[in-house]
């Protein structure tokens, strides 16, 4: 019977889901996992113990039988007065039927492999490279006009003197002996038997004796490039543009993942978007509301000149067909202007007492 508490070990609560488990255990595990640690042996230790957790945790029968333990421990009991659970968990962890850890049915060994492309006995098969999302910024103008933009991506290449096997030119990666080239080992505790990774390969499958002096033993070294990167006219914040292999990179002869940029569109000063539509304001002064006027307003496309009927009140919409926004397809949007009426100050005496005759004229007092 473990002495340590799995549920604190992965920060979850007791009634957690095997969701909320598997989900506090990628984020764990990502974090201390030793390829991001490497040489460093508290790390190592305590991706040991989440991964030690995870394995009963998320197991049905396991975590049932831990909590009946851990219950019956609490109350003064004894491991043994509930008879010998040994043989169930070898079962469980994969003994017999299937491979260690689960690998066969799902489980431990897949959240590994699909977390850090290792684990299991198909940890030196070769595995597709993790995906990127990034997320960038573009002026206003770019996502009317589109265009072509240049953006710095820092990256993780193969490493090109050993290829990615973290060998030494001349030297190759053995297959461990430790785990047989599974990246797991299946230890016990107490009532309790399940895989963990490999203590001598770190879950690799493989060791490597003479490192590459480049890459330091790890396959990938990175690297900063400019990729160029194709905005199209009337690009929405949000979107997200795929560039194929320029992920993170595969092991074992993997391929690269891809590369997602996530396009924000800086706010503009004057000018709103909604769908494909624009949107500004044009302050006019009373006089204007109230006969009529043409103003320029500014567009997209540059100035134009905009009919203001007379007696426009104060909110109203003027719309200007065709000036919004351009979409990938060649349609367009309009451009709605609102009208604000702003109220004149500092008026000269022969202002105020032309708009004091209007008002005499129409009845309203001062």
């Amino acid at each position: 019977m473990p002495d340590v508490d799995y549920y604190k070990v992965l920060g979850v609560k007791k009634k957690a889901s095997k969701d909320d488990v598997s989900r506090a255990f990628r984020q764990l595990a990502k974090k201390y996992h030793p390829d991001r640690n490497p040489g460093d042996k508290a790390a190592e230790k305590r991706f040991k113990e989440l991964s030690a957790a995870y394995e009963v945790l998320s197991d049905a029968k396991k975590r049932r039988q831990y909590d009946q333990l851990r219950e019956a421990q609490a109350h003064g009991y004894q491991t043994g007065d509930f008879g010998d659970f040994a043989d169930f968990f070898r079962q469980a962890a994969g003994q017999g039927g299937g491979r260690p850890g689960g690998q066969g049915q799902g489980g431990f060994g897949d959240i590994f492999s699909n977390l850090f492309g290792g684990g299991g006995a198909a940890s030196a098969a070769p595995q597709r490279g993790e995906d990127i999302l990034r997320k960038i910024d573009i002026p206003f103008h770019t996502a009317v006009e589109g265009g072509t933009i240049s953006v710095p991506h820092p990256h993780m290449e193969t490493c090109a003197t050993c290829g990615g096997t973290g060998a030494r030119p001349g030297t190759t990666a053995k297959t461990c002996v430790t785990c047989g080239g599974r990246g797991s080992v299946q230890t016990a505790q107490g009532a309790f038997a399940f895989s963990r990774p490999c203590p001598d390969c770190l879950g690799r499958g493989q060791r490597v004796d003479s490192p590459c002096r480049a890459c330091r033993g790890r396959g990938v070294k990175e690297h900063t490039r400019n990729i160029s990167v194709k905005v199209p006219k009337g690009v929405r914040d949000g979107t997200k543009l795929r560039f194929s292999r320029e992920g993170k990179p595969g092991s074992h002869g993997g391929p690269p993942g891809d590369l997602y940029l996530q396009i924000h569109v800086q706010p503009h000063a004057s000018f709103r978007r909604e769908d494909n539509h624009i949107h500004s304001t044009v302050p006019l002064n009373i006089v204007q509301a109230t006969l009529g006027a043409t103003v320029p307003v500014q567009t997209v496309d540059g100035k134009v000149d905009l009919t203001i009927p007379p007696g426009t009140a104060s909110g109203a919409k003027l719309r200007l067909r065709s000036k919004g926004m351009t979409t990938p397809s060649g349609t367009r949007g309009d451009h709605f202007v609102t009208v604000k009426i702003v109220t004149p100050r500092n008026l000269t005496d022969k202002q105020a007492e032309l708009l004091r005759q209007l008002a005499r004229d129409a009845g309203l007092k001062t």
